[in-house]
Order: structure tokens, then C-alpha cells, then sequence
């Protein structure tokens, strides 16, 4: 943990000394936890530019994560028009949503100037037991980002083994192009446990560290199933067994303490 945060640390001290590079442009930058996300056997995502129907529509809910106070990333998405939903491994406390920022359309074919970016820095609560945080977002332009993206809504039922899904993250393979930009990208997969863990499912679609947060949506419903969080059997190129993501019940259960 320690070396995660030194790592923190020095991308934050080098990214201010540069003055020209934000941490939302560094496509590996390290999480302030210990977890992590794996590429299941060949990589297989697409980017959400090319998403078609209702998939395309839904992915425009989901944005890119920039977490200033520990100098990382993460993925993010809107449960309703100013509320977004990540991990709490990615900001668990008001001291980590400082400055907090998310951006929906850091896609490809986006210029980096182009990018609009939201002030999501209101932490509204976390539950490290479901390892979900909610933050809320100011608006920009006079209309919160729910306006503009719509949002997605949470499954009253847990996806069962089998069920196919995708998960839309930001990300992209810096194990293999150190330079790649993490635009937003559909992972389809298929579910190998419905009952992995009280807590969790697991399943085969495709993430890498930075996709933490990210929302894993049923293809027969465009309903999200499950937060993604987790990976397994992670080796030094980011290649394992599965990921992970919490169970749309539990989810569902936690906004509803929240009032959504």
C-alpha cells in the first residue's frame, strides 16, 4: 500500500512539474488500492464509439473517473443526473473526492480540448463492505451531466450464470502500447458465476487497472448487473481468470439509502 501511494505521490509531483500533462492522461496511472483488473484470454473490447442502438446509448453514461487527491483514475457512471457510482478502492472518503472530476465523452475521435469535464467532488457515501462510493456532480454549461448522458438504471435482479453482458470502462492495453489513451470501451462477456461470492458475480468480459467502477450491463435488458471491482489470477501483463463485480441487488439496496 505503501508503494502505491510513493507511486501516487511521484505522478503527482512529475505530472505538476511538467505543467502540461494532467492524470487523466496517463493511461496506467496507479490505483490507491490493491486491487485489480484483468484481460481474460484474447483481448476482445471495442470502442463505445462503434456501439450501436441502446448498448451506444448507455455508454454515453459512463465517464471517465479523474481523482486528483491520489493521483489516479477510475471508471465512473450516472444513476440518475447529477449522481455517479465508482468504487470505494478508488475514493473512499471526502478527503479522496477533492477535485474530482468526471468527462462522458473522453472517447475516440475526441479532441483533448473538446473534452468536457464535470466537477463530481461532493461525497455523498461510501460502503467499503460493497466497495461503492456516490459522489455528486455540479453542472456545466447550465445542465448536469444527466442531461446530457442520460443515465443507467440498476437491476432489480442479480444476472444469472451464463447471461451475457458488457461492461463499458475507460481504459486501454498499456501492457502492450505504453502510450495508448484510455477512451471508453465495451467489453462483452458472458457471466461464469452468478453466485461467486454473497457479495459478487464473476465474468469474462475484459478490464484492466482504471476500469474499476465501471457499470456491467445485461445485454437482454441494458439494465446494469453488477459494479465492477475486482480481477483474478492477475499476472504482470494484466492477464487472469475473471473479474468481478458486485451484485445488482446490493447496489440497488445501497442507493436506496441514499434515496435513489
Amino acid at each position: 500500500m505503501a508503494a502505491k501511494k510513493l507511486v501516487g505521490a511521484m505522478l503527482v509531483m512529475g505530472l505538476t512539474a511538467c505543467g502540461s500533462v494532467e492524470p487523466m492522461d496517463v493511461p496506467d496511472a496507479e490505483l490507491a488500492s490493491q486491487e485489480s483488473n484483468v484481460i481474460v484470454g484474447t483481448l476482445n473490447w471495442v470502442s463505445a464509439t462503434s456501439l450501436s442502438g441502446t448498448q451506444r446509448t448507455k455508454s454515453l453514461a459512463v465517464g471517465y473517473l479523474s481523482i486528483p487527491a491520489v493521483g489516479s483514475r477510475c471508471t465512473a457512471w450516472l444513476v440518475s443526473n447529477d449522481v455517479i457510482i465508482t468504487n470505494n478502492h478508488c475514493i473512499g472518503s471526502s478527503a479522496d473526492a477533492v477535485g474530482a472530476r468526471v468527462s462522458f465523452n473522453y472517447e475516440d475521435g475526441v479532441a483533448s480540448a473538446s473534452r468536457v469535464w464535470y466537477p463530481c467532488a461532493t461525497f455523498i457515501k461510501t460502503w467499503s463492505g460493497d466497495d461503492m462510493t456516490a459522489l455528486r456532480c455540479s453542472a456545466v454549461n447550465g445542465q448536469l451531466p444527466g442531461q446530457v448522458y442520460g443515465f443507467l438504471t440498476v437491476s432489480s435482479t442479480n444476472a444469472a450464470t451464463s447471461a451475457t453482458v458488457y461492461v463499458v470502462n475507460q481504459n486501454c492495453d498499456y501492457y502492450t502500447d505504453s502510450s495508448c489513451v484510455p477512451t471508453k470501451k465495451s467489453s462483452p462477456g458472458k457471466v461464469l458465476n452468478g453466485n461467486y461470492s454473497t457479495t459478487d458475480i464473476s465474468y469474462d468480459a475484459d478490464t484492466l487497472g482504471g476500469s474499476s467502477g465501471s457499470p456491467v450491463i445485461s445485454t437482454s435488458t441494458n439494465q446494469v448487473v453488477a459494479l465492477h471491482h475486482i480481477g483474478i489470477g492477475g499476472n504482470s501483463q494484466g492477464r487472469g481468470t475473471a473479474n468481478t463485480g458486485v451484485k445488482a441487488t446490493r447496489v440497488k439496496a445501497r442507493l436506496a439509502e441514499i434515496g435513489l
